[in-house]
């Protein structure tokens, strides 16, 4: 559902009359036809200090987000906004300001009537995590209670066997062990009162634990062998016959209670259903050593191949610049070898960017002519093998990358450029076996690597859109001949400032679905540590408003400046299964780093600032045990109970790492669940934990899968 519901729907109209203990005005920073953005400013003009306000008003308005404050009620016209845990204490004299988007069929017209309070009436907490969970027996579990208001204790009852509440951090976590629907009341408390709100948590049963117990155990294998040969609920594959298929299931599961094999792979929804997009890179056979045999085809329906090589025979030479370090070439170095339908001669296109990956071809040459058009052993030859094995797998070219997306400029500005390019990345997919194409043009308008004289952000945008139609429509004339269903997806951005320059509903209307990289919102090339990937924002630095999750997928879902928002099953969510990491980090006031002065990290395994979560795991940094998981190695993991994501920090040697992990994955799982998106995306496979209730890909798995 959208994220305005998210934020008006987890709280019940507690508030009671206050005394009014200050002015408010609103002024319109920006409007449209449809909308506009605005500014509530809010002065304290007591001699005391508010510990908590409200500003109350009525509006026919319809406020899509808000920020430095949360829309604690709508009801009809009349709004409540409530101050968010770190702004409740305004001193005297002091103000605020409470920023907010809103659509509107009557516009300029301003909201009446505002009453801005504070004291006790107004500072009991106001609970905003969601409503809605989803768990598995067997699996691990994670869910924040989070709510306004700085509460000092929280409490939950009807919580399920295996499942406890901590009352100082308010995180309900554990095993489950029984399967149902369960309705949890949780609730905040600070010196002024008690929020409160309800929890509907689902927890399924897993197939191998055919008596429900909650674990598979010896009754589990001695019912599968007294079946043998038969029909029963231990035909776990659904394929008619209890048989040597489900004891392998069984034996698997030993003690976990988690699906694996056959079984759990009747579950996996088709791409029309849920998507679990996971990108693989192909340098991935030489820098960590994992071939495609190794990617988790169980886990995931889509893989997005990573990356071909988007070419353009006339680019202009100033934009030229070296992308394989390894060979030395540019892009001028690739352009002889773009692929192309023989006999033809096309002005644009795409290439292999690593042949002997993909193909298996001794030269860049080789691979334009050599047959078959892949050699086994090759990645190329692999996926194929994967999605013979894996009947819902679908996998996708991703073009472009972070690296390799300067072409997309000069291409999408020529009418001719673009058709070629369609055809050449159409051909790609028709020769090798694939089902679809993934752009990962970074960024139309610019922001991302030596694109200083290359963008242009006032037509980049319109253009994407005629390159993207140009794919639709040689997708669908291959469609034609075929008989196949092709997918058009893209890989989109989540600041602020690059969505700005695409026009995301246009975008819908043309591809299947869009991938957002919800992750990198800090990192660095900041001058100070900040967290990755988290649910809400924390930062308070200007402009960071909209740089979380939540903020991200909010300005997809609403639209920007009137434009309209992408349907929620058309948005797919990101994951990263990485961390981002500082060094030279003093401790701060917290004494635990965030939001303070760092240095670009360099110790890390790619030397750029960039830890995979598994090396996390096996270099010492973090530990995992019964659940849960601790820092080591001089190390305390954090966890931010508004951001709903964890974080490692040394005062020794001084470094800052923040990451994602199954519990901060749990919670982007339950949010894409409630909004109703279509799916999840990881980047990448790779950097994937193998340890049992470890692995996010398991908990991705847990909450996009069929009951």
């Amino acid at each position: 559902m959208p994220m305005r519901k998210l934020l008006l729907a987890l709280v019940s109209a507690f508030f009671a009359t206050a005394p009014s203990h200050g002015g408010a005005t609103f002024s319109f920073t920006n409007q449209w036809t449809t909308g506009g953005e605005g500014v509530f400013h809010v002065t304290n003009d007591t001699a005391q200090t508010l510990q908590g306000w409200t500003l109350q008003f009525d509006w026919g308005a319809n406020i899509t987000s808000a920020w430095d404050g949360a829309v604690g009620s709508h009801v009809e016209n009349h709004y409540t906004i409530v101050n968010l845990s770190w702004n409740g204490a305004l001193a005297p004299g002091a103000s605020a300001d409470i920023g907010c988007v809103f659509t509107t069929t009557t516009p300029g017209v301003a909201p009446t009537g505002l009453i801005f309070s504070g004291g006790s009436s107004a500072s009991a907490p106001v609970i905003t995590s969601a409503t809605t969970a989803t768990a598995s027996i067997g699996q691990p579990f994670a869910y924040q209670i989070i709510a306004t208001n700085s509460p000092t204790s929280y409490g939950a009852t009807g919580v399920p066997a295996g499942l406890a509440v901590s009352t100082s951090s308010g995180l309900i976590s554990g095993t489950s062990q029984i399967a149902g629907t369960f309705t949890i009341a949780v609730r905040a408390t600070n010196a002024s009162g008690t929020g409160s709100a309800t929890l509907a948590l689902g927890v399924t049963n897993c197939p191998a634990d055919g008596n429900g117990d909650g674990s598979v155990d010896a009754t589990d294998l001695a019912s599968v062998l007294s079946a043998w040969g038969q029909p029963s609920a231990y035909d776990i594959n659904d394929d008619g016959i209890t048989n040597a298929t489900d004891l392998a299931i069984v034996l698997g599961a030993w003690g976990l209670c988690a699906p694996t094999g056959p079984g759990g792979y009747e579950r996996m929804p088709t791409v029309e259903q849920r998507k679990i997009v996971g990108y693989y890179p192909n340098w991935a056979i030489y820098q960590t050593n994992f071939p495609v045999t190794s990617v988790r085809a169980d886990r995931i329906n889509v893989i997005n191949y990573a990356f071909l090589i988007p070419l353009d025979r006339t680019m202009p030479a100033a934009w030229d610049h070296i992308v394989s370090e390894y060979r030395g070439w540019d892009y001028a170095d690739y352009t002889p070898f773009l692929q192309q339908p023989p006999g033809t001669v096309l002005s644009a296109g795409v290439g292999l960017f690593d042949e002997w990956a993909d193909v298996r071809a001794d030269s860049a040459a080789e691979a334009l002519t050599m047959s078959p058009v892949f050699r086994a052993g090759s990645n190329f030859a692999r996926l194929q093998e994967l999605k013979q094995s894996h009947s819902r797998l679908r996998t996708m070219v991703s073009i472009g990358g972070w690296t390799l997306s300067s072409p997309f400029f000069s291409i999408a500005r020529s009418a001719q450029k673009r058709l070629d390019f369609a055809k050449s990345a159409v051909y790609v997919v028709a020769r090798y076996g694939f089902d679809g194409i993934d752009v990962d043009w970074e960024y139309p308008g610019g922001g991302g690597i030596n694109q200083n004289a290359l963008a242009n952000p006032a037509t980049d945008g319109a253009d994407y859109l005629l390159l993207l139609q140009a794919l639709r429509d040689e997708l669908d004339r291959q469609s034609r001949l075929d008989g196949k269903t092709y997918y058009l997806t893209i890989a989109a951005p989540a600041g602020d400032g690059n969505i700005a320059n695409i026009d995301p509903a246009a975008i819908a209307d043309i591809v299947d679905w869009i991938n957002i990289m919800t992750y990198d919102f800090h990192g660095g090339w900041d001058a100070y540590t900040g967290l990755n990937a988290p649910m809400v924002n924390v930062d308070t630095h200007a402009g960071t408003d909209n740089w979380s999750v939540t903020g991200a997928t909010n300005l997809y879902l609403n639209g920007l400046k009137g434009s309209g928002g992408v349907a929620p099953n058309k948005i797919v969510l990101g994951v990263p299964l990485y961390g981002r990491c500082w060094s030279a980090v003093e401790p701060g006031p917290s004494g635990n780093g965030l939001g303070q002065a760092g240095t670009a990290a360099t110790w890390d395994p790619t030397g750029e600032g960039l830890v995979p979560f598994s090396w996390l795991l096996s270099n010492g940094y973090l530990t995992y045990s019964g659940g849960t998981f601790t820092g080591a190695g001089g190390y305390t993991r954090y966890w931010d109970t508004v951001a709903q994501v964890p974080y490692l920090y040394s005062p020794t040697t001084k470094r800052f790492i923040s990451y994602d992990d199954p519990q901060s994955v749990s919670a982007k799982v339950n949010y894409a669940n409630q909004e109703g998106l279509g799916g999840m995306m990881l980047w990448e496979v790779t950097n994937d934990s193998t340890t049992v209730g470890a692995s996010m890909m398991d908990v991705i798995y847990e909450g996009m899968r069929l009951p």
